[in-house]
């Protein structure tokens, strides 16, 4: 190559790194807090042999310790640039040195557009592009030797233990550089890969297909990673196609780099997953309890997939202002406010984030276990740990507690945490210094053994604000419960529970539904009902009977709790009007007295 063709090589890589940088940091940030909180890094020897013992293991190792500085969406996000530019510059690297030129550097990049594709997805795994970028280093690395065919042929089973079955990229590569010369050492490293899985299998407990196809690329055993194997057959692209020779070299190159760097931003950018992404960043503001920040960035647009919604709830709860404003925002049915448990790694997080801020200690710590055991690939959560060394705590189960604490201890960004639990833990002080598991213990129930039901969420709600009356939050979410089934004679029994100066505006909205819906007039409302809310419902009768459109009725209404009730979540109160929908035409009116 060329001065200006080496110039131009590094201008390549460089742009793309800071694209890589700016993609993840920017656009993907909360898959990058995504795949750091599944999983449990500890510097213990134990746990380097138990990763590192299987096929592929030390690349899985080397990936985890990646991944655990996704703790910080920015360092996660260079690392990733430069995980993805050394794959690149290794694809270059195998290419022989006297083919070398700018279009074949160009080609190198096409391994790591893929694997940009590839960690789009949120279960693929770091230790697969290590895997990618080891086999080719091994293959770099074995060019070097004098007696080459030797140190080829004894690497095999070396770069099957540490890579994995992407291993196959070392010995395709050593194929591709040594050509027809090494045709019998090629068959023979072929035999010996092919071979490697099957003694493994006698080694190690894992089936022979998943010794086969990889252990840890990708988070579910079940699924082959195409993209991963693509990328790793684009890696041989470059030295396959470096023996085309051309007369110039600079202007073929930069422009195969611009054709394949505008595609693979084209393809990155569509692959994006925007609605993953959004609840990953709302379940990491909860995480990080940004109340504040969750309610900016859903009045900068409003979330409408129940898990954010969910988390906008319990912002607006922790924020005392779910009673005035929650149908200020979109609202999707009790979906919204409390998700049905589900037997994944990623609901149950969430939801058990809700429980804990209500004082349900036990269900909280329960979906804490229940995510940790859903994990597909067997991890453990250092999220999941925190939470359950909470739990236990506020339990009183110490020694459970000490048993989590002592494995975070382990780790690298929850060290000093857990250092600081335990010292407190043996002063007996835990309670006075952290007033957040001070406020789980005296908010939790004690009183009442019961088996949890979703189907009963209101009586245990319920039960929550008679144990402790001061527990505001079990009241916003009782009354919730209660509008948002739209169960509002559950919803007026409720009533007395609320000890306020003045009634919220959500909670008068309900009562002035019900109130048309039982009464011919407004002679006999009562004093806490604003004339203003009054008014307003008067306006919202005409438009309804009116048939105005959906449309209109949002802009003029969409804040309140009268166009939840008929634009919205279908309850079974619905479901039995449109049974009798036929019987009358005057269906779906909220009221058909005189004002």
């Amino acid at each position: 190559m060329s001065k200006s063709e080496k110039i131009a090589a590094v201008a390549m890589t460089a742009l793309w790194g800071v694209a890589v940088y700016c993609f993840f940091a920017f656009k993907y940030p909360y898959h990058i807090h995504f795949q750091e909180q599944y999983q449990l890094f500890e510097f213990t020897w134990d746990y380097f042999l138990s990763i590192s013992s299987v096929p592929g293991g030390l690349s899985d190792y080397l990936g985890r310790f990646l991944t655990q500085f996704f703790y910080y969406a920015p360092l996660g996000s260079v690392l990733m640039a430069l995980l993805l530019g050394v794959v690149q510059l290794l694809s270059f690297c195998i290419v022989c040195k006297d083919r070398r030129s700018l279009p074949a550097y160009a080609l190198s990049f096409l391994p790591s557009i893929a694997l940009a594709l590839f960690y789009c997805d949120e279960n693929a795994l770091g230790g697969a592009a290590v895997a990618i970028a080891l086999a080719l280093g091994a293959a770099a690395l074995s060019f070097l030797g004098r007696k080459r065919f030797v140190l080829e042929l004894v690497l095999v089973p070396i770069v099957y233990l540490i890579c994995g079955p992407i291993a196959l990229v070392y010995v395709l590569a050593v194929a591709i550089r040594e050509g027809r010369k090494g045709l019998p050492w090629t068959c023979g490293m072929l035999l010996l890969l092919a071979i490697s899985p099957y003694i493994a299998s006698l080694l190690v407990p894992y089936p022979l297909g998943r010794l086969y196809t990889g252990v840890h690329y990708y988070r579910y055993h079940n699924i082959v990673p195409g993209l991963l194997w693509i990328s790793a057959a684009l890696s041989l692209v470059p030295a396959l196609l470096s023996g085309v020779k051309l007369k110039k070299n600079l202007i073929p190159g930069i422009c195969t780099y611009v054709l394949l760097a505008g595609l693979g931003c084209f393809l990155v950018l569509r692959s994006a997953d925007n609605v993953k992404e959004e609840w990953m960043k709302y379940d990491f503001m909860v995480r990080m309890q940004m109340w504040n920040r969750i309610m900016y960035s859903a009045d900068h647009r409003n979330p409408d997939n129940p898990k954010t919604v969910s988390c906008l709830n319990l912002a607006l709860s922790k924020a005392n202002r779910m009673a005035d404003s929650q149908f200020e925002y979109y609202q999707n049915g009790p979906e919204g406010l409390i998700p049905e448990f589900r037997g994944d790694y990623t609901n149950p997080i969430a939801t058990g984030e809700i429980f804990w801020h209500l004082g349900m200690v036990n269900t909280a710590q329960r979906y804490a276990f229940e995510t940790q055991e859903a994990i597909p690939d067997f991890q453990k959560s250092a999220r999941c740990y925190k939470r359950l060394a909470e739990t236990n705590i506020v339990n009183g189960d110490w020694a459970v507690a000490r048993k989590y604490l002592k494995a975070l201890q382990n780790t690298l960004y929850y060290r000093k945490w857990a250092d600081e639990t335990l010292s407190l833990m043996d002063g007996n002080s835990i309670f006075e210094k952290r007033e957040d598991l001070r406020s789980a213990r005296d908010r939790r129930l004690r009183e009442h053994s019961f088996l949890f039901s979703d189907t009963e969420m209101d009586s245990m709600l319920g039960l929550l604000k008679v144990e402790h009356p001061e527990n505001r939050m079990a009241l916003d979410y009782l009354m919730a419960w209660c509008l948002l089934r739209k169960d509002l004679d559950r919803f007026v029994q409720c009533i007395p529970l609320i000890d306020a100066p003045s009634m919220p505006k959500a909670y008068q909205e309900a009562l002035l539904l019900r109130w048309v819906l039982t009464h011919s007039d407004f002679e006999g409302l009562p004093s806490y009902i604003s004339p203003v809310h009054a008014r307003r419902i008067s306006s919202f009768i005409s438009d309804f009977q009116a048939n105005k459109s959906s449309e209109y009725m949002q802009k003029n209404y969409g804040d309140t709790y009268w166009f939840y009730y008929y634009f919205r979540y279908r309850s079974l109160n619905d479901l039995a009007r449109d049974n009798e929908k036929n019987a009358s035409d005057t269906y779906g009116r909220p009221y058909s007295g005189g004002l």
